[in-house]
């Protein structure tokens, strides 16, 4: 799918390849303090249909991977596993494209609600999940290492 505003380049959505991994990983080394390995991503491209990892490409430059997320449906859930746009492309509203297509996808595979944590200090992110209509509904204690940090539980029912 495709998006394009005055804030953000036209992205294109798709599911994540082998292929894609160097340019995934160098994002989330830049992204998280306690990045996902090479093997981490590769078990969740094996897990089938109940995960998914999308990157967006540039839609003029398709070799250029500017963000991912990935989710797996539990039941009739979608659970935002992870989701990183490359620090030179944020705040174009790449990420609120992403989660939203994201979202659309779960929907049509039946999902009734959302759920995902965040960083209690990462304000920038729970404005955007709050943009979306998720809410907090819990706080999961130390969730976090490197530092240590409490996760925000956030919710969307319906989705």
């Amino acid at each position: 799918m495709r998006t394009a505003t005055a804030r953000n380049p036209s992205v294109l959505m798709e599911p994540m390849l082998a292929g894609d991994l160097d340019a995934v990983l160098a994002i989330e080394h830049k992204s998280f303090s306690t990045p996902w390995t090479d093997t981490m991503f590769r078990s969740e491209m094996r897990q089938g249909p109940s995960s998914q990892l999308l990157v967006a490409r540039l839609e003029k430059r398709p070799a250029t991977i500017v963000g991912y997320i990935g989710y797996r449906v539990v039941l009739d859930e979608m659970h935002v596993m992870i989701l990183a746009v490359a620090p030179a492309w944020r705040r174009r509203g790449i990420a609120q494209h992403m989660l939203s297509e994201a979202m659309e996808q779960a929907r049509q595979a039946d999902c009734a609600s959302a759920t995902l944590e965040v960083r209690a200090s990462n304000v920038g992110a729970q404005q955007l999940y709050y943009r979306l209509g998720f809410a907090p509904v819990g706080i999961r204690p130390k969730y976090y290492q490197s530092p240590s940090e409490d996760a925000l539980i956030l919710w969307r029912d319906p989705l």
